[in-house]
């Protein structure tokens, strides 16, 4: 199937030989000719990718990154600049790359297709929420996730998760129990109760004992496994990959 790439750009000329030079590489190409056009095009289209210029009048380049990055029907599209503003602005809001006008189709195709290749080599690898009311626990294990090649993504409350997991794709949840306002059992209860979220893998990370009845209880709402603090990276590491390949 083709690549869609959505173009936003004032400038019609600019938006045809875009649509050229894209067109002979094989994807298709779709355009809107201004920010809010294009923010209702990139939400009906659901494009792979988007080309997107900054000046434009109304809505600019950046507040259209913004409002797409904001919204999760759209914030996974990555998006590539096309300015002839410098590039000191260049990773604002999830903005992936940077083509200075003018451009030579060579330049234009080589790095759609770089940001491509480092996108689909990101949805490989595996994400992991960290569910934690204390940073410093947190920001420790989110260091061991990344030296195992395991996306971190960091909540501090039951609520806090509950709103990520809306917004983020999920391979598994480390979930501390003991937890103020929301507690881990009633955030499992909860993700358990929900068709999108109750395949996700849970382990459970608490610094506290647990009774056979708690854990029996756990188990029983669809705990992968339980994780007691202190831990070292290799532990962690070790139990979430057999997490992984446990069905919750």
């Amino acid at each position: 199937m083709k690549k869609k790439i959505l173009v936003i750009d004032d400038e019609p000329d600019i938006r045809e030989i875009v649509r050229v030079y894209l067109v002979e590489e094989g994807f298709e190409v779709i355009e809107a000719g201004n920010g809010q056009d294009g923010i209702l095009a990139a939400q009906r289209e659901q494009p792979d990718l988007i080309i997107l210029d900054i000046m434009m009048p109304g809505i600019n380049g950046f507040e259209v990154a913004k409002h797409l990055k904001d919204d999760p029907n759209t914030h996974d599209i990555p998006i590539v600049i096309l300015s002839v503003l410098a590039q000191d602005s260049q990773y604002r809001h999830g903005i992936l790359d940077y083509i200075s006008k003018p451009f030579r189709q060579e330049e234009l195709v080589g790095i759609i297709k770089k940001v491509f290749e480092k996108v689909e080599g990101r949805s490989s690898k595996k994400s992991v929420l960290i569910v934690d009311d204390d940073p410093d626990i947190v920001d420790i294990i989110a260091i061991c996730l990344k030296d195992n090649h395991i996306i971190p993504e960091k909540a501090y409350s039951g609520q806090d998760a509950l709103e990520k997991i809306k917004t983020k794709k999920i391979d598994l949840i480390l979930l501390d129990i003991n937890m103020p306002g929301m507690n881990g059992f009633e955030v499992i209860k909860q993700l358990k109760a929900d068709k999108k979220t109750c395949d996700i893998p849970i382990v459970v990370l608490t610094g506290t004992y647990i009774s056979a009845d708690d854990k029996k209880h756990g188990l029983t709402l669809g705990v992968a496994k339980y994780l007691t603090k202190p831990f070292s990276a290799d532990e962690l590491a070790k139990e979430i990959k057999g997490a992984f390949n446990v069905k919750a």
